[in-house]
C-alpha cells in the first residue's frame, strides 16, 4: 500500500492531520501557500512542505504528488479543493484523493466531479451538536419539530462587532443559545472567555422571534 499522504493547507486542521497520520506509520508532505506558514510547519513536524499555489502543476510536482496514494486537500475554499483533487486525479492518476468542504451544498457535486471522498466540518459538527446537546430528554431534530426554534449558522467577518470580544461582552438575545463554533476546520463549544476571531463559523439555537436579533449581534445586521 502506497503510504505516501499529500496534503494541502497548512492550517490547523492539516497540521493536526499531519500529525495524526505521522504517528500512524504515513510519510506526509505538504503544500502550503503562506511561507511563513509553512515554515513553522515544516520545523513542527520535521516533514517536506512547499509553499506555493497548489493549483500550479509545478507546485504539486515539487511536492511528490506523483507519489502519493493520496491527496487531501484542506484549503478554506471549495474552488481550491476541488480543482487540486481534479488535477490530482485526471493529470496525475492519484489513486485517491479527499476534499474538505466549506459549503455543504458543495458536497454532492464534488463527489460528481471526482472527488473521492470529502470532509465536511459543518456536518461533523452537527453530528456533534446533535449527540452532547439533549434538552430535558430531546434531540435537536426534536427541539426543531417544535417549529419555533432554528439552528443559525453565521460566518463573522472583518469589522463585525463580535469580533475580538468574548462571549461575555456580546450582548445576545436571551431566547438565543450558542453551541458551536468551526475554527480552522476544528469544532469548539463556547465558553465566556471564548473570544470570537474574523472566520469563526458561529452555530446557535434561537427562538425564531429572536433570530434577526442574534445575527445583529454577531454580524451587524439581522440577515
Amino acid at each position: 500500500m502506497n503510504k505516501y499522504v499529500l496534503l494541502v493547507g497548512g492550517g490547523k486542521l492539516g497540521f493536526y492531520l499531519a500529525r495524526t497520520l505521522i504517528e500512524s506509520g504515513y510519510r506526509v508532505g505538504m503544500i502550503e501557500e503562506d511561507g511563513a506558514q509553512a515554515e513553522k510547519v515544516a520545523d513542527e513536524l520535521d516533514i517536506t512542505v512547499v509553499s506555493g499555489d497548489a493549483t500550479e502543476p509545478e507546485i504539486l510536482r515539487d511536492a511528490g504528488i506523483e507519489e502519493a496514494g493520496y491527496v487531501v486537500a484542506l484549503t478554506g475554499s471549495d474552488e481550491v479543493n476541488l480543482a487540486v483533487c481534479q488535477m490530482a486525479k485526471f493529470s496525475f492518476h492519484t489513486p485517491e484523493v479527499v476534499a474538505r468542504v466549506i459549503n455543504p451544498r458543495n458536497e454532492a457535486i464534488m463527489k460528481r466531479l471526482g472527488v473521492d471522498a470529502t470532509i465536511s466540518t459543518t456536518a461533523l459538527a452537527a453530528q456533534t451538536i446533535e449527540k452532547v446537546l439533549p434538552a430535558n430528554g430531546m434531540r435537536l431534530s426534536q427541539i426543531f419539530n417544535q417549529g419555533d426554534v432554528e439552528m443559525a449558522e453565521v460566518e463573522l467577518e472583518a469589522g463585525g462587532p463580535a469580533i475580538g470580544k468574548s462571549v461575555a461582552e456580546v450582548e445576545l438575545p436571551e431566547d438565543s443559545l450558542l453551541i458551536a463554533i468551526i475554527r480552522d476546520g476544528l469544532v469548539s463549544f463556547p465558553r465566556g472567555r471564548t473570544v470570537f476571531t474574523e472566520g469563526d463559523r458561529v452555530f446557535a439555537l434561537a427562538r425564531q422571534s429572536s433570530a434577526g436579533a442574534l445575527r445583529l449581534a454577531l454580524l451587524g445586521r439581522a440577515r
